[in-house]
């Protein structure tokens, strides 16, 4: 039996054991909304959905009703994250989940809202499979793999044609996938298919990776990456001598604050981004302390909207669970990270950008 027959059955066990043992009714002034994290470490989303929940909680319109932010964590064996999704649902009586964490988990979570037909909207997957799976509960506030490789094959393309292009990659699910959009891109274009690197295995020989490139006579390079090897490994480049212009995925501004002001020699790179959140942001530091940053990193500011998009509805909607979906569907919203409408597969309408970056 393979893992996707085998999640699946669990999530009709689990969904039929929480039918029968519901707890009691839930105060009906409470609203909940739930967070998926990848793990206990992943602070960003959540303090930026308290913060969020928090600030509607001050609104006068809400009668005397409460949001309040539950937080479970997907980490653990393979389907965990059900299990959570699950518990959310039925034993928190959720109004809607927020999904902050990589597209593995994101398709448990859709498991579950397929069954239970609760909206689920993602802050920080980016697979496309995701909205291909047509649930009409789904929604995605980020930019997909799809139409981040577009842009970005697109202004590779206009500055330096489509030939000698490397790749560095993350040996992770969401980095692998994302690469895959970005080769059909490149192709359905007419460019030679580029040099790949895999993290895993050249980060701890960054000397044979430098050889290589400049074997190559690379004329761009594409970062696929988040967290702080995604940084470390741009000013490594740098360091070592390699001019050649850098372009990143959005994958790379989920730990922005932090990674960024500690690596040196950042420079001609071009990474994407929706909205505004980074223009608040100092992007040094002074006497080694972080100023004026109102979010430190995209996570926070995808979460946060993620929140208040779901927060707009419920009050929209006349607080009816009923007509939640159809309200979210009609969403048109300016947040942090820009306008944000959904198609009819609960895509977000693309308001990319391209952000240079130089330290």
């Amino acid at each position: 039996m393979n893992k996707t027959v085998l999640i699946v059955l669990c999530v009709n066990v689990l969904l039929f054991q929480f039918s029968i043992a519901q707890q009691g009714e839930k105060d009906e002034n409470i609203i909940t909304i739930g967070l998926l994290v990848n793990d206990q470490t992943a602070v960003s989303a959540t303090r930026a959905a308290e913060r969020a929940i928090a600030s509607a909680n001050k609104n006068k319109k809400l009668n005397g009703r409460q949001f309040k932010l539950v937080t479970r964590s997907m980490e653990g064996p393979w389907g965990t994250g059900s299990k959570e999704a699950v518990n959310l649902v039925f034993k928190e009586r959720v109004w809607a989940l927020l999904g902050s964490h990589d597209g593995r988990n994101a398709h448990l979570a859709e498991q579950v809202i397929a069954k239970t037909q609760v909206v689920f909207l993602s802050a920080w997957a980016t697979d496309p499979t995701l909205s291909q799976a047509y649930i009409p509960w789904f929604y995605n506030c980020v930019p997909n793999d799809i139409q981040q490789a577009e842009m970005l094959v697109s202004e590779i393309k206009k500055n330096h044609k489509l030939n000698n292009l490397a790749v560095l990659v993350q040996g992770n699910y969401d980095a692998e996938n994302a690469l895959k959009y970005l080769n059909d891109r490149i192709m359905a274009e007419g460019g030679q298919k580029p040099l790949v690197f895999k993290f895993d295995q050249n980060v701890n020989d960054r000397a044979n990776l430098i050889d290589r490139l400049k074997e190559q006579g690379t004329k761009a390079i594409m970062v696929i990456a988040s967290g702080k090897q995604a940084w470390e490994i741009v000013g490594g480049l740098r360091k070592n001598g390699i001019e050649t212009p850098v372009y990143g995925t959005l994958a790379m501004l989920g730990t922005f604050g932090s990674s960024f002001s500690n690596v040196e020699n950042l420079s001609n790179l071009t990474v994407l981004d929706s909205g505004n959140w980074m223009k608040s942001n100092t992007l040094h530091s002074e006497n080694g302390k972080e100023v004026d940053r109102s979010f430190s990193n995209a996570i926070e500011a995808y979460a946060f909207d993620g929140v208040n998009i779901l927060l707009n509805a419920i009050e929209a909607s006349g607080f009816d669970r009923g007509k939640l979906n159809e309200t979210i569907s009609k969403t048109n919203y300016n947040g942090t990270t820009g306008k944000i409408q959904f198609d009819e597969n609960g895509n977000r309408v693309s308001d990319m950008k391209l952000v240079k970056i130089a330290y």
